[in-house]
């Protein structure tokens, strides 16, 4: 604790005893050294174990009986009485070193008070020590609060957000461990099925002659294997599920786009597989050529998807013969027609567009496939197709004025 002198600064004006005028005084400080974080000496202990009193708690509670307009006295008690103490840096402001922090109380004193004081008559520490027990049980509190909120309340805090962090990490680690598929349902990498040579037909040459002692074999029956053709059609009922789910998301994407997406979901599917098995071509396309999965193989096709939106008979028609046939260039082909219904009703459009495939030249039958779409079998030539039609229905938006509205069916 230190006295201080903060300039030449004036108190509050205080009556002169036995008359109605006022007198001026001169404001005296004194400065007690704070340690720790000063700032929390600007926090009520509002947890407090005792039970407190503000500084200003009794001239407040005069204040409330004071007449309007207060009188420039009354102003000067009260803000002297709500700034008795103040906190503040001490010492030189310009000083790079750490700043110190004192809490600084004062006194008002007439001249004739001061002299008292220089003649021993006034002893001015006792009003100060008598400020300091009064803040005294106020600062205790708040440093019992401040431990007790360190000790106990902040690691009850941290335990609570680390358990409530782990129970939804554990969640979501349950979550993904849901969505991860066993090896077992792995969907294997595409491979060829090919037949014996001894049980093709005469008509196909599977040697041909080069010098006496070398021969070169020619395989003209590669194909898909069954097998990967299924596979092929249940990854494309997931994609086809979840475009259906979210239409929304799909409404303005054309065909190309649309194959694009298609593209990217099957070679995704396959594990281990270092290069892009499902290329894309021309404008909607999706191929598997026989030289990607096996060495030695020539180009030939022996997987075409097709993206059309089936707008009318005539073109889910003509994306079959000319434009799929015309891609055929092995004895059997699988292939999936992916037909997109932009319609507000599906059933129908879809009955239509299916029923027209029949006309098709070259249809022989149709048969269930193994995800719920028909498998349409045609011939062309020489040549066997095993046609996948895949049906999603992606309806289009509906606008503001009729949302509301039973829209009308399209077909």
């Amino acid at each position: 604790m230190r006295a201080a002198r903060i300039g030449e600064n004036e108190g509050i004006q205080i009556p002169v005893p036995g008359t109605e005028f006022t007198q001026p005084t001169h404001r005296h400080y004194i400065a007690v050294q704070v340690y720790g974080d000063p700032w929390l000496l600007t926090f009520w202990p509002d947890a407090a174990e005792v039970e407190l009193t503000a500084v200003d708690a009794s001239l407040q509670a005069e204040s409330a009986t004071w007449t309007t307009p207060w009188t420039h006295e009354n102003h000067g008690r009260l803000d002297a009485a709500i700034n008795q103490w103040q906190l503040s840096e001490t010492g030189d402001p310009l000083d790079a070193s750490e700043p110190e922090w004192a809490v600084y109380t004062f006194i008002d004193l007439t001249v004739a008070q001061e002299k008292a004081v220089h003649a021993g008559e006034l002893d001015l520490r006792t009003v100060f020590e008598d400020r300091r027990k009064e803040i005294d049980p106020i600062v205790v509190q708040i440093a019992q609060q401040t431990e007790h909120y360190f000790d106990v309340e902040l690691p009850n805090l941290l335990n609570f957000a680390i358990e409530k962090r782990r129970e939804i990490l554990t969640n979501r680690a349950a979550v993904t461990a849901s969505l991860t598929f066993p090896n077992a349902w792995a969907i294997a990498e595409p491979t060829l099925d090919t037949p014996d040579p001894t049980t093709l037909p005469s008509d196909i040459n599977t040697k041909a002659e080069l010098n006496d002692d070398e021969e070169l074999l020619i395989d003209t029956r590669a194909r898909l294997a069954p097998a990967s053709f299924e596979d092929v059609q249940a990854v494309i009922r997931v994609w086809a599920n979840a475009i259906e789910r979210t239409p929304e998301a799909f409404h303005d994407l054309g065909e190309d786009r649309v194959s694009d997406l298609l593209a990217a979901t099957l070679n995704a599917t396959l594990p281990g597989a270092k290069r892009e098995v499902y290329s894309r071509e021309g404008k909607s396309d999706i191929f598997i050529q026989a030289d990607t999965l096996a060495e030695g193989r020539g180009p030939a096709k022996v997987f075409i998807c097709e993206a059309k939106r089936a707008t009318s008979d005539k073109v889910v028609r003509e994306a079959v013969d000319p434009q799929l046939f015309g891609y055929l260039t092995v004895h059997d082909t699988a292939a999936v027609l992916l037909l997109l219904f932009r319609t507000h009703t599906f059933d129908g459009p879809k009955r239509d567009r299916l029923a027209a495939l029949c006309d098709v030249k070259g249809y022989i039958d149709t048969e269930d496939g193994p995800s719920g779409w028909p498998i349409y079998k045609y011939r062309t030539g020489e040549r066997r197709v095993d046609l996948c039609v895949a049906s999603v229905h992606i309806p289009p938006k509906r606008s503001k004025t009729t949302s509301n509205q039973e829209p009308a069916a399209t077909n």
